[in-house]
């Protein structure tokens, strides 16, 4: 027994020990060299520097970051492919950090998606870059996942947009789909255009159960036309039971849905949305958040859903269902338009429901956070699923707002302090 314990340990050692770091351009002319000339937990570590071409990781679980940073370390994909690909099977320890990846494109080969990062049945960590200027036909300029579950952590995710041909899945910013469990976890996704669909910051098609959590989605834009285009912010679609959660989405335009739009088919539960701020989004229906299909297993805690002055907030659509989604504690309000709309206004001043002025900080400024006085404080309910201990400001996220020695969680992204 004693031996086989030694031998194990010995082995782990081993395995320790030949771990190399390979640098690039001191060891390797070329990050997709130093990939290739690596093995299982090595690391491929790249001076600063602008790098034309296009890498793929080959299922080796290695990681590869910059000894400099994001702001001066580029892979410039060269309107030729896919920046980055993943689709050998990788997993959480094929890592790629601290790059600027840009001017990536869609191939055929990838079914028109994914400019930036393409990943197909694989799970990489994809952590700290930024991802920017990038194309695709199908979907997912900045990132596509298919029927993956990567961690996508910490990155800025900004200026891409469809191209080369219209329609598609959208997701300027990253579309996911195809059943899985993608992470998509504190990022900036912004400035995002898809030109002739649906999906401005992210998409969700069939996509299985993803988390989409603790992101700020701002400024993104969907311009699709039949009828209308649709999720500014978020476009959901098909069997995606999304858990949405702790997000500010703000800033955002489509037709229907500025912040999120989701279309839930018959026998899906569809997402669940908890103590996201959305708001100062624009949309002819739902400035906040337009729901359609069957999304009466939906449900909706403690978010703030603040449409623009003289715009609907909520907007629940009857033509295939007449039974809402569930809310409980959310504030649906829109100064001079209405708070909840079509079949969810029955859902008003029900349930912890109100449709009052929150109180942001400077909305001007994107300082979503609540005023001394905000009637969000100490407004929500403590018995949401999934709540997590800290809030958009990485700040405790259940205190005693209102100092009346009951400690309740606030409305919205931020808990006020």
């Amino acid at each position: 027994m004693r031996q086989c314990l030694f031998l194990g340990a010995l082995l782990i050692g081993v395995a320790t020990v030949n771990a190399s770091v390979i640098h690039v351009p001191a060891d390797q002319p070329t990050i997709q060299a130093a990939i290739g000339a690596a093995t299982n937990g090595d690391t491929v570590l790249v001076a600063p520097g602008t790098y034309h071409e296009n890498i793929n990781f080959g299922g080796k679980q290695i990681i590869v970051k910059s000894s400099g940073g994001r702001k001066v370390t580029f892979i410039d994909g060269g309107q030729v492919a896919p920046v980055a690909t993943f689709s050998s099977g990788e997993t959480l320890k094929s890592v790629l950090s601290g790059f600027t990846l840009q001017n990536g494109t869609s191939t055929f080969n990838s079914s028109y998606d994914g400019g930036g990062v393409y990943i197909n049945g694989a799970s990489p960590t994809i952590k700290g870059n930024i991802i920017q200027n990038n194309g695709a036909c199908n979907g997912g300029a900045g990132i596509a996942v298919e029927f993956a579950s990567p961690l996508i952590m910490g990155n800025t995710i900004r200026n891409n947009m469809q191209s080369g041909c219209s329609g598609g899945i959208g997701g300027a910013g990253i579309a996911v789909g195809g059943a899985a469990s993608a992470r998509i976890i504190g990022n900036i996704i912004e400035n995002n255009i898809w030109g002739s669909g649906d999906g401005g910051g992210i998409t969700l098609f069939a996509a299985g159960a993803p988390t989409i959590q603790n992101n700020i989605i701002r400024g993104n834009t969907a311009t699709g036309v039949s009828p209308a285009s649709q999720g500014g912010g978020i476009w959901i679609v098909n069997d995606s039971d999304a858990l949405i959660e702790q997000n500010l989405i703000y800033n955002n335009n489509a037709g229907q849905g500025g912040g999120i739009y989701f279309l839930v088919p018959s026998g899906a539960r569809g997402p669940f949305l908890i103590n996201n701020t959305i708001a100062d989004n624009t949309a002819a229906q739902g400035s906040a958040v337009f729901a359609g299909g069957f999304d009466n297993q939906v449900q909706l805690y403690n978010n703030l859903l603040i449409g623009l002055n003289g715009q609907n907030a909520v907007d629940c659509d009857a033509t295939y269902s007449q039974q809402p989604p569930s809310f409980f504690n959310n504030d649906a309000f829109s100064p001079n338009g209405t708070g909840l709309q079509g079949t969810c206004a029955s859902q008003a001043g029900q349930n912890g429901n109100v449709s009052i002025d929150p109180m942001f900080v400077n909305v001007i400024r994107g300082k979503y956070q609540l005023l001394v006085g905000s009637p969000a404080i100490d407004a929500g309910t403590n018995s949401a699923p999934l709540l997590t201990p800290k809030d958009l400001a990485h700040k405790p996220r259940i205190v005693d707002g209102n100092s009346d020695g009951v400690a309740t969680i606030d409305i919205g992204a931020y808990e006020f302090q």
